[in-house]
């Protein structure tokens, strides 16, 4: 008998320890929910009221009233007394060490230091009311009238400010712990639970026996790692284990810590990370090459729609930096846009684009160079030179493909328009002239088509009319015997060259000198173009203007 005060001291030492055993104490309500599940209740509802005091003008702040009811099997008096009341009873009444799992969790509710607790519960024909008191000490009351499943109701005196932080604090938890819920949840009569689903893309479902795991790809590097058990929450975490892959998986071989801050980490941990990790490897970038491919095919100018290409591009890139070599499906499949010649544009293959990366160019709309650029047989794959795909290319081909922008052409103007510019050409090839420069003729034409890269310059030259020629090669303009004579190509639709074809109708030489002073400030042409230069060719000008008024 002796040791009997030290029993029950220890006995009430772990009671404290069981009703604290959370760090949040409105996270009772989980374990309440997870109860009622347990007892086979198809639906769940939470509400939290305020009673006002009697007396406004008095101290009574008013009561909460924290109601939990579910239509679960309910409880006789043999469960209230071996498994709800159990850990509130006297170290006398029994072994200590054989808990109901109910009792454990009911226990939670004194976390936030209720004024009393009310249950009532039915079962087999018997209807009970429990009352807990603040002292934990407990009433046992049969009832008169049936009452169905389990109600739990909890009295705290409470302002309507402290009612309100409450329910708001509820909902946190409840939608933590029970969004995933298999039975209906509701506070204040707003479901709360829904399908246990996964807010990513490319989503991957895998069910085996006792599991279900969603997994798929997001934008976050540290990405969601959802732990559940038959629903209810586990535990949440955010790494970068797996690079932009979140998954959820449900398994009942998954179990929580004694303080519900983690997952234990056992055998059975280490055996579902396993499947995450290999359905990341292969299902998911099956799923996400598939919907790349049918992405791609059905792309439209939305940009909505190559924002989404953009970013499974990128996730495609994280496969091959994370994963190494990835499966040879990615190569296979026909993820990359390309234009045709005729018709619309087809889909290639890494693979395919890879064996021809030396005659592959990107573009993100058909234009006259990416025309002339199919009709010699090169490959022109559409993306802009900043998009993604531009990077996957260069990192599954060891290069990036060659923008179809480092080229330019030119398309010759129109007879009619080729007789109004006359004046202008001939003072201007004659002030080139006077420069020494190797220029093999002077033409009109028209550079401002889609995605021009010489739009804004007056005047370009080339090798030929219409040619391709690279951005580097527009401002050749050789001097000398040994110089290869460059075409020099004015801008018709410059609107600074439409002007000076104008004045050249009345001062051809002014117009050519402004003209030339243009080209060359612009940077088209590979000389040098200071004071020195500006004087000669103005000094050209002028005695070519006054050489013309003497004639």
């Amino acid at each position: 008998m002796s040791g009997a005060p030290n029993e029950a001291s220890e006995v009430g030492d772990a009671l404290e320890t069981l009703v604290h055993q959370f760090s949040d104490p409105w996270s009772f309500l989980r374990e309440l929910i997870q109860n009622a599940i347990d007892a086979g209740s198809p639906e769940i509802d939470l509400r939290i009221d305020h009673e006002p005091p009697d007396d406004p003008n008095g101290d009574d702040p008013g009561l909460m009233i924290v109601e939990v009811v579910d239509a679960g099997a309910g409880m006789d008096r043999q469960i209230i007394d071996t498994r709800l009341t159990r850990l509130f009873s006297s170290a006398k009444d029994g072994d200590y060490t054989k808990i109901g799992r109910f009792g454990i969790g009911f226990v939670s509710v004194f976390a936030i230091e209720p004024d009393l607790v009310c249950v009532d519960t039915g079962r087999t024909g018997e209807y009970w009311r429990v009352l807990f008191r603040k002292d934990r000490s407990f009433q046992r009351i049969a009832l008169e009238h049936p009452t169905e499943g389990t109600t739990i109701r909890i009295y705290k005196h409470a302002t309507p400010a402290e009612v309100e932080r409450a329910r708001a604090r509820a909902r946190e938890i409840l939608e933590y712990w029970c969004k995933h819920a298999r039975v209906e949840v509701r506070c204040d009569d707003e479901l709360i639970s829904r399908p246990f689903e996964l807010d990513a893309r490319c989503v991957v479902r895998h069910e085996e026996e006792g599991t279900l795991l969603l997994l798929g790809y997001v934008d976050q590097r540290e990405a969601l790692r959802g732990y559940y058990h038959g629903g209810l929450t586990l535990h949440e975490e955010r790494d970068d284990r797996l690079p932009h892959v979140a998954f959820k998986i449900d398994s009942r071989y998954i179990e929580h810590t004694l303080t519900r801050d983690d997952v234990i980490r056992d055998d059975n941990f280490v055996k579902a990370m396993n499947i995450v990790g290999r359905l990341a490897r292969t299902r998911l970038v099956e799923e996400l090459v598939a919907t790349l491919e049918r992405l791609t095919a059905a792309a439209t100018d939305e940009p909505g729609e190559a924002r989404e290409l953009e970013l499974l591009r990128a996730r495609l890139l994280n496969v091959i930096d994370d994963h190494g070599e990835p499966p040879e499906l990615v190569f296979e499949r026909p993820i990359v846009p390309a234009l045709r010649a005729e018709g619309g544009p087809e889909l290639l293959s890494l693979a395919r684009v890879r064996k021809r990366i030396e005659r592959c160019w990107t573009a993100s709309l058909a234009s006259p160079v990416t025309a002339a650029l199919l009709a010699r047989g090169d490959t022109v794959l559409l993306c802009p030179d900043d998009s993604v795909l531009t990077e996957l290319l260069a990192r599954v081909c060891g290069r990036a493909p060659k923008p179809v922008t480092s080229l330019c052409t030119a398309i010759p103007a129109t007879t009619v328009e080729r007789e109004r510019w006359q004046p202008l050409r001939d003072a201007t090839l004659a002030l080139l002239e006077r420069q020494d420069a190797r220029v093999a003729d002077i033409a009109l034409a028209h550079l401002a088509y889609p995605r021009s890269p010489v739009a804004d310059h007056v005047a370009i030259t080339q090798r030929v009319l219409g040619e391709l020629t690279a951005i580097e090669d527009i401002g050749q303009l050789s001097s000398g015997w040994f110089g290869a004579k460059r075409l020099v190509v004015l801008n018709a639709d410059h609107p600074t060259v439409s002007h000076l074809l104008e004045v050249a109708r009345v001062e051809p030489e002014i117009a050519a000198y402004l003209l030339l002073k243009l080209f060359y400030l612009r940077g088209g042409a590979d000389v040098g173009f200071g004071p020195e230069r500006d004087n000669k060719l103005a000094s050209h000008a002028v005695e070519a203007r006054w050489q013309r008024s003497m004639t």
